[in-house]
């Protein structure tokens, strides 16, 4: 089974949705870290003052409550647990995640998970086309198991910036093959400056994905690279 989702540039990237067990697993792997920080936690809290223990208990079971709201947003869709198990938060629009994506996840976590143990989530993830829980119908989101590359198929982040925003999401498109002869043509074409080679490749890219762009050849596909490692972190 795969999901099919649509870009903002009407491209069409397809995913594998997590199945069932790793997605309790990941829950199960989160579940065991907040209850290992709480107990380690408790045992400080045995040398607080009385008058502070309260405030502390307070500020830790805030902290822990939103765990999984905090770890989503900033983590791009993935709490310790799915990047445990190499699982993400997408949008089904391709859009990317947002905070208020990431709320919705958590509010509604309270009903199908934490409410009924987990129970009204299986059932929405099995009788879900897109194997979503209430919160992913409410955000408009599901959870996909990530492409895992090798570091051969990856780019340093040296040579991503930080502040990277994707320009051609078509990339995605690009087999692991196809990043691989990429990358390696790439580095012959910055060390030989051979500028036939880079027009044919770029050419040969294109002729892959569907793009139509201007941009200088070399600088092209550099951004190709950066984007496909990005889109399939």
């Amino acid at each position: 089974m795969t999901i099919s989702i649509e870009t903002a540039q009407n491209v069409n990237i397809t995913y594998k949705p997590a199945g069932l067990l790793p997605r309790i697993i990941a829950t199960v792997i989160d579940l065991c870290l907040l209850t290992g920080i709480f107990i380690l936690c408790s045992m400080f809290n045995t040398i607080l003052s009385p008058s502070s223990k309260y405030i502390y208990v307070g500020i830790l079971l805030i902290i822990l409550s939103c765990y999984h709201l905090f770890f989503e947003y900033f983590l791009n869709g993935r709490s310790i647990g799915k990047l445990t198990l190499n699982l993400r938060v997408v949008r089904t629009d391709g859009q990317k995640l947002s905070f208020w994506d990431c709320l919705l996840r958590w509010v509604f976590r309270l009903v199908d998970i934490t409410a009924t143990g987990g129970i009204l989530a299986i059932i929405c993830i099995i009788l879900s086309k897109k194997m979503q829980r209430l919160g992913d119908l409410a955000a408009g989101t599901t959870v996909i198991q990530n492409n895992k590359q090798s570091s051969y198929f990856r780019l340093t982040t040296d040579e991503i910036p930080d502040n990277h925003e994707i320009t051609f999401p078509q990339a995605a498109l690009l087999s692991d093959k196809d990043f691989s002869v990429i990358k390696e043509v790439y580095k012959e074409i910055q060390k030989n400056e051979n500028q036939k080679l880079s027009e044919s490749l770029a050419k040969k890219i294109k002729e892959l994905t569907g793009i139509q762009t201007e941009m200088k050849n070399s600088d092209f596909i550099r951004v190709i690279l950066q984007d496909y490692t990005t889109l399939t972190k």
